[in-house]
């Protein structure tokens, strides 16, 4: 049996929709968080996490001290368990949609997944291998935010024209907005 959000009751699609919506704020919130914090460049990733190394990184911002071992286990224990269930409701998500192809519905469902274990593999060897670690750290993040806006499209775009439950696709054909 196969479904899509076609299949899916019109409460369900507002919940898709207004999900998603919310994920997407929140994500987007997140990044700017680390631009703030890091100004989303190796070397203030890696100051981050490792300490600031030279005198004019502490002179231009904050202190910035080496993340101990507990609490490099707290940030990968709280958001990869996060990110593992964003991740699955847009799976989800996408796994309704009627496009694009199987096959790209597929990646697009777990490359979410491989991106988090590089993203935080690459973390922890940033800390205590060696700072050049940002670099796949940056780079495996940078494809799971574009993975993530990408599968938010594909699902916004399935469940009500601009996102907003306008028009007859928000709800039952011929029966204006619902939801």
């Amino acid at each position: 049996m196969s479904w899509s959000w076609r299949d899916v009751p019109p409460p369900l699609r507002t919940l898709g929709r207004w999900l998603t919506i919310v994920q997407l704020v929140g994500y987007t919130t997140s990044l700017v968080f680390v631009w703030h914090t890091t100004r989303l460049v190796p070397p203030g990733v890696a100051s981050r996490y490792r300490g600031a190394e030279n005198l004019d990184s502490i002179a231009s911002g904050p202190m910035q001290f080496p993340k101990s071992f507990g609490e490099m286990l707290t940030i990968t224990h709280t958001h990869l368990l996060s990110m593992a269930v964003i991740f699955v409701f847009t799976g989800i998500g996408v796994a309704l949609c009627s496009r694009p192809s199987l096959r790209w519905r597929r990646f697009l469902i777990a490359e979410p997944f491989v991106a988090l274990l590089v993203s935080f593999s690459a973390m922890w060897l940033m800390r205590y291998v060696n700072a050049h670690f940002a670099w796949l750290l940056e780079a495996s993040s940078a494809l799971l935010a574009c993975t993530f806006y990408v599968q938010s499209f594909l699902i916004l775009r399935e469940v009500g024209p601009g996102a907003w439950g306008l028009g007859p696709r928000g709800g039952t054909p011929g029966a204006g907005a619902q939801g």
